[in-house]
């Protein structure tokens, strides 16, 4: 009876947390450990359910308790590889994942965390291989379609990408990162509306989706021409990690110095002056623009109106 109610209780949380309703999902679950605190798949759930409310630490915690109490489950193997996939410890993540695989490889869900990990870890030709067996094994899984339309995207492969997402949404249309991914295919085409449409239907249904307002701001900063050199530069300096990030600032304006020196120098004035005034300029903008642009986004924001369940 109690394995009944508990099996009950993760089954409603796992729905809970596809509709994005975290608190929900983590309740649910933790209603499930209070009728056996030693069951592995339900402190596994509760690992799933804190990291999709982006709550890493606990779910780290969680995810090593189930882990101790039974290490042969194939669905305690692929959360822990979403887990430690979201704490960048790549290789670890895919250990758990050929674990998962080799407890059951036909399920093509974790076929699709296994290719995100692996475009993460630089190999986009294992992650296509991945993702096109997860097709062969579900050729309607909307999560294999969408990471598929996902990678042949930023592999500037766009029509494949128009393609998949078209496919993923047809299998569901409700579907948040479908939507996300949707919406940039449409700004790749030059179509900010349509894309706007995809952020919007996202953050309908969960205002903190990360990225349906990763694909928001896009849209905005693709209409604005002012505000949106900023957004682009702060996105391109942000892909560095700090050392790179650091060596390119100063790299600037060492640059800068030195042109405006040797300008000088050689008796160009105007150049010199016209240099100076356009690096006064550049640091004035990269003052300003992150707070203006903030409250652009903030006021756009407003108008989004929640679905009323959420």
């Amino acid at each position: 009876m109690e394995d009944r109610q508990i099996k009950v209780l993760l089954e409603q949380s796992d729905v809970q947390r596809r509709l994005g309703n975290h608190r929900g999902a983590i309740e649910l679950v933790q209603k499930a450990l209070a009728i056996d605190p030693d069951h592995a798949r339900a402190h596994a759930a509760l690992a799933f359910a804190l990291l999709a409310a982006r709550r890493l630490p606990g779910a780290g915690i969680e995810i090593r308790t189930a882990l101790a109490l039974e290490g042969n489950d194939g669905y305690i193997h692929y959360v822990a590889g979403a887990v430690l996939m979201a704490e960048r410890k790549l290789d670890d993540a895919w250990a758990h994942v050929l674990i998962a695989l080799d407890e059951d490889n036909a399920d093509a869900t974790t076929h699709v965390l296994g290719a995100t990990i692996q475009v993460l870890k630089g190999d986009n030709g294992r992650a296509k291989e991945l993702l096109t067996e997860a097709l062969e094994l579900e050729a309607t899984h909307t999560g294999a379609l969408t990471e598929l339309a996902r990678l042949e995207l930023d592999l500037g492969e766009l029509e494949g990408a128009a393609e998949h997402i078209a496919l993923a949404l047809k299998s569901d249309a409700a579907d948040r990162d479908a939507h996300v991914v949707a919406g940039f295919v449409e700004l790749a085409k030059g179509h900010a509306a349509a894309a706007e449409d995809h952020a919007r239907f996202v953050l309908n249904q969960d205002a903190t989706d990360e990225g349906g307002l990763r694909l928001f701001t896009a849209v905005k900063a693709r209409r604005s021409k002012l505000l949106g050199v900023w957004w682009r530069w702060n996105t391109w300096i942000s892909m560095r990690d700090d050392h790179r990030q650091i060596a390119v600032l100063i790299g600037t304006f060492v640059l800068m110095r030195v042109l405006i020196i040797v300008t000088d120098e050689l008796g160009y004035d105007l150049i010199s002056r016209a240099l100076s005034y356009l690096w006064l300029g550049f640091c004035a903008y990269t003052w300003f623009a992150p707070e203006l642009f903030r409250q652009w986004l903030k006021s756009e924001l407003g108008t989004v109106k929640l679905d009323p369940d959420y």
